[in-house]
Order: structure tokens, then sequence, then C-alpha cells
């Protein structure tokens, strides 16, 4: 292992120390005071804000509004005490956090550290409510705050291929969809107006609107039903029916055009309950194609890809910012065996560095 790998690794076993989970103000503004701390050189500049009472903090080397943005979070999953005591075993840093996302926060700051002679336009974004939406946080720093020409976030790389640059990912749309009907004994159904039934009549047009997964594509906007509940006893005509969707949605149909078409399906009322837009950068962006070529200095095989859950880089989408997902391997976020791969560390880190000194030098460089 390399000392520069070492010294993230060690960073982040520092970060997981910290139970910043959701619930715990005390403690994401303790994670904060570290990082603030790590940052004391007078070359940085730290601002500290705040938004409904959430924080975040921004380092940069003096430039109000750089070029480049480096986005990570500090908020976790809620874990028993001793997911946040981390183990090193077979190439892996087990812990609550190391993977989502504390060893990508941790492999940026060392590379903003180790470029502060040459001062590039780059910031460090730190945020503490990705998990809970993002809105008052990135969500608020980047409609408001910062608008950079581009922006990476080191969510961690858990799917097929070491290291690769995400571009798309999925949209969120969850409604509700309701039918009325009118209420009668259930000796007497011909006296009222089963309003599951009329659910059932009407879901085959709401299918209709979503494609389905045909020849292996998945990157096609999709509807789940979940859940659906009508009537309270058996022996009755259920008078409302309520069903809720967990709608996916792709570029070729977002979520506004799906909310238009549910809209016109007659008899049915309609209730949004979470609305989130997508991630969606031209893969052919100088910025995406610069880091491929940087990512291909250290892995060959590394590739332009999507994946579905989403990420707080929607808000970038949202505000005409391109922007990637792009962080070190990790596995099994949220789950009791989270883990980093520790060898994509280094990796990472050098790809950054390499990324920044190609597209922005600095001021001294």
């Amino acid at each position: 292992m390399d000392d520069k790998q070492e010294e993230i690794l060690e960073l982040t076993e520092k970060l997981v120390e910290f139970k910043s989970t959701n619930d715990n103000l005390e403690e994401i503004n303790k994670c904060l005071d570290f990082i603030e701390e790590y940052f004391s050189d007078p070359e940085f500049e730290v601002t500290r804000h705040e938004k409904n009472d959430i924080p975040s903090m921004v380092i940069t080397f003096g430039d109000e509004n750089p070029d480049l943005m480096l986005h990570g979070h500090i908020d976790v999953i809620e874990a028993p005490d001793e997911m946040f005591e981390t183990e090193r075993k077979d190439g892996k840093l087990y812990g609550r956090g190391t993977a989502d996302m504390k060893a990508g926060v941790a492999a940026l700051m060392t590379a903003m550290k180790d470029v502060k002679e040459e001062k590039p336009s780059v910031g460090l974004m730190i945020v503490s409510d990705e998990e809970r939406g993002g809105f008052n946080g990135a969500g608020y720093l980047f409609s408001e705050k910062y608008s950079p020409e581009f922006a990476i976030s080191a969510e961690p790389n858990n799917i097929d291929g070491y290291l690769d640059i995400i571009t798309d990912q999925k949209g969120i749309l969850q409604v509700k969809v309701s039918t009325e009907g009118l209420s009668a004994h259930g000796s007497r159904p011909w006296n009222g107006e089963n309003a599951m039934e009329k659910f059932m009549e009407k879901w085959p047009e709401i299918k209709g609107l979503f494609k389905d997964h045909e020849n292996g594509e998945n990157w096609v906007t999709t509807v789940n039903l979940g859940k659906v509940r009508a009537g309270d006893s058996t022996n009755k005509v259920p008078e409302k029916c309520e069903a809720w969707l967990d709608i996916r949605t792709a570029r070729e149909y977002p979520n506004e055009k799906v909310l238009e078409d549910l809209r016109k399906i007659e008899g049915l009322e309609l209730e949004e309950s979470l609305n989130e837009s997508m991630l969606s950068t031209d893969q052919e962006n100088k910025f995406v194609k610069s880091l491929k070529a940087s990512a291909e200095k250290f892995e060959e095989n590394c590739k332009v890809s999507r994946k579905e859950p989403g990420s707080d880089m929607r808000f970038l989408t949202e505000n005409g910012i391109p922007a990637v997902v792009f962080g070190p391997e990790g596995y099994n976020a949220h789950a009791p065996d989270e883990y980093a791969v520790i060898d994509s560390l280094g990796d990472y880190y050098r790809i950054v560095m390499d990324f920044i000194d190609e597209n922005f030098p600095g001021e001294n460089k």
C-alpha cells in the first residue's frame, strides 16, 4: 500500500468515528468541525452554510464560485455503535459510512489539500442531508450559491465495472392514485359501486403509459404498483380505493410528462408524495470525456455508464450544470457489512488529481 492510500484510509477511519446519522446534529457538527480544522491552513477559505437548521460547508481557495465543485456528504444511516469502529479485512474497510460515502469524502479532502500550491478554481462541498433528500444542502447551495462549470460527487461506485463514471441517474416520482365508489352491503353489491373494481379497470391504462423492459434495456421510465388499499370490511362494497405507485423516470419520459398523462385518465384522483428529478449529463461533455481519459490512465476498462438510484447530483441537472457521480469502490451501503475497497482509494485519488491538473491547473501552475 502506498503512503497516499494509507493517508486516505486513516482519514476515512477518523471520519467514520463520528456518528453523523440524520438525527444526530451534534455529531454532524463535530464532523464538520473536524473537517474545518483539517483545512485550517490559511491557503483555504472555509465557508459554513445553514438552511432550515441543516449545516453544510464549502472549502475553496478564495474563489467565490469555483469552476469545479467536488461533492460529498457526511450523513449516514443509523447503525449499532460497533459499526462506527472500522475494521480492515481482506482488502476492505468495514464500517458505517465507509462506502456511503466517507471514503470518497476522505479522498476528495486529501486531493483538495494536495493542490493547495496551485490554487486551482476548485471547491469541495460537504453536505449533511443527502440521505434525507439533499434539499437543504446541495439543493440549496446549487440553486442559490454556486454554479460551477462541472461537478463530481464521490458517491460510491457499486455497480459492475471498476471506477465507472455515472452520467445518468433516474428521477423518482411517487404518487397515490384513488378511485371513488359507493358503499353497500356485500350481499347486495348491485346497490353499490366497487372502488377496487374501478381501479382494476384503470390499471391497464396506467400500466400502458410505461414501456416494458425490452431486450434487456432497463433505461426506460418504469412503474411499480407498490401498495393497494380498499375497504374496511369483507362484507362491504369498498367506497374508496387507494394505490401507491413508485415511478422511476428516464430522460425520454420525465416526471412532468408522466404526471400530465396520469391526470388525463378519467376517474382518477392524483396526489404526489415525492417528485425528484434525474441526473442527466451529456456523455460527450468535454469534462466527462476528460475525466474518462484521466481514469483510463489507471484503469483501462473504465466506462461511462448510468445507474438507477438517485443522488444530490440531480440538483445540478435542475440548474443546468453538467455533473457526474464518480467515487471509489464501495458496497452494501446501509447494510451491516458495508465496506469500501481499499485499493480503489489510491486509484480514485490519482484520477481526481490528474483531472484537476488537466482541466483546472490553477493560478500557480
